[in-house]
């Protein structure tokens, strides 16, 4: 009986955030289905307690005329003074009030299951057990201080990555803050070769330097990402000086090793040397979802061992989620 009444409270908390907003646009799951929900999830339930919580408080600091703006109308609004470099298409269509684990309560009374966006990432929404641990405090140690963490940390990683093999692959660490970040360390790594290779005395001495991306791929965008992000060049090179005359990127498609195989070989008759293949597991915002193979994969590693590239593999997406899609 009392988890009937939760989950009747937890539809009349939506109901009251409803009956209190404009038009919606975006509609979210049937009080049906949110009610299944609310009896197995008891983030559903804090998400819903604490999305019509704060809604009252917006309403009361706001005025009740913004908070009865329609949806799209609202959403434009709220985002009119910042500058998304993403298409239009790519905008979330709601206004996330609350969120819990999977869920999201938007502004104007939907609940949203959080498929593959930040509900699915790490700990989901709002996890207890790491705002607690933040809310406590800590020294800021950066990697300049030793600090204890620094080994708990590692040790937790030696512990997960590898454990299928029975041993970490890995002898170090780095620790950044954004996939580009990582991306531009990763490169800078394949540029340390390539000037090793093809500096005076090396194998390739004096020849010129190209990099092989996949079709519609997508590595980032600061400048050496960007250069090897065929989803978005298109606009660099319409629109950046630095992109000018650049001829430093050598297209393939996605999982034909053949087509990767003879780049190589035309490294070797033109004398070029292929600085790097960059490769994502699983593509992200250029081709969503698209997995590279294991054949595909075979070819790139066997090809960069005989010919001194680097491999490069992009898994910030495959870490992410296995599909290119955002909430649902």
């Amino acid at each position: 009986m009392k988890a009937v009444s939760r989950v009747s409270e937890a539809l009349d908390a939506l109901t009251e955030i409803r009956n209190n907003s404009g038009k919606m646009d975006t509609t979210g799951l049937s009080d049906s289905v949110i009610a299944k929900f609310c009896q197995l999830d008891e983030n559903l339930l804090l998400a819903i307690t604490e999305g019509v919580t704060n809604h009252r408080n917006l309403r009361n600091s706001l005025g009740d005329e913004m908070m009865l703006t329609n949806e799209p109308e609202l959403v434009a609004s709220l985002q009119s003074d910042y500058v998304n470099f993403y298409a239009p298409a790519t905008v979330n269509p709601y206004i996330a009030l609350a969120a819990r684990g999977p869920w999201i309560i938007t502004s104007h009374g939907a609940v949203v299951h959080d498929n593959g966006g930040y509900g699915m990432l790490g700990a989901g929404h709002g996890p207890s057990a790491v705002i607690d641990a933040m809310s406590q405090n800590w020294v800021m140690a950066n990697v300049m201080t030793p600090s204890f963490s620094h080994s708990r940390l590692a040790n937790a990683l030696k512990k997960e990555l590898g454990n299928t093999r029975g041993y970490c692959p890995f002898t170090k660490f780095i620790c950044m803050n954004s996939g580009s970040e990582s991306m531009t360390v990763a490169l800078r790594i394949a540029d340390i070769n390539a000037n090793k290779q093809t500096g005076p005395g090396g194998k390739y001495e004096d020849y010129p330097i190209k990099m092989i991306a996949v079709e519609r791929s997508f590595h980032g965008r600061t400048d050496r990402p960007a250069q090897i992000s065929h989803s978005c060049k298109s606009g660099y090179d319409k629109n950046l000086a630095t992109f000018q005359k650049r001829d430093n990127l050598i297209l393939v498609p996605a999982n034909d090793p053949e087509a990767l195989e003879r780049v190589f070989e035309r490294s070797a008759k033109e004398k070029f040397f292929i600085e790097l293949v960059a490769i994502e597991p699983i593509q992200g915002e250029g081709n969503p979802g698209m997995c590279v193979t294991r054949e595909f994969y075979d070819a790139a590693r066997r090809l960069t061992m005989e010919y001194d590239s680097m491999l490069l593999v992009d898994s910030i997406q495959a870490g992410i989620r296995g599909q290119g899609c955002l909430s649902v």
